[in-house]
């Protein structure tokens, strides 16, 4: 109950801690279609928090999906990676997208 609202990046709760089908503070959270964190934060896992948080009823949530972008996507920098060619040959994860980017700022703010 202190928590009012919240807005998650690229990430969902583990259910052991917090089950996102009793949700019912407003949720606008923000994922990217390329991220391959199967079960965290892939766009099966999108999907699931989506359906949860509308199962859950009575709340003004919103799931965004953006194209092109994968985990760590909102990252300016490539950190602890050298570069970004590098974070994606190592870890997976694609460059960021300027327009991605700005528009997950946009909305969230």
């Amino acid at each position: 109950d202190d928590i009012t609202c919240a807005a998650p990046f690229y990430g969902t709760p583990d259910p052991g801690i917090c089950q996102t089908e009793k949700i019912s503070k407003p949720i606008e959270a923000h994922f990217g279609e390329e991220d391959t964190m199967a079960g965290f934060s892939d766009p099966a896992a999108a999907k699931k928090l989506e359906e949860n948080l509308k199962a859950a009823g009575g709340t003004e949530s919103t799931v965004f999906s953006y194209p092109g972008v994968g985990h760590a996507f909102m990252n300016s920098l490539p950190e602890p990676f050298e570069s970004f060619e590098a974070r994606k040959e190592q870890v997976g994860f694609v460059p960021p997208i300027e327009e991605q980017t700005a528009l997950a700022w946009k909305r969230v703010l």
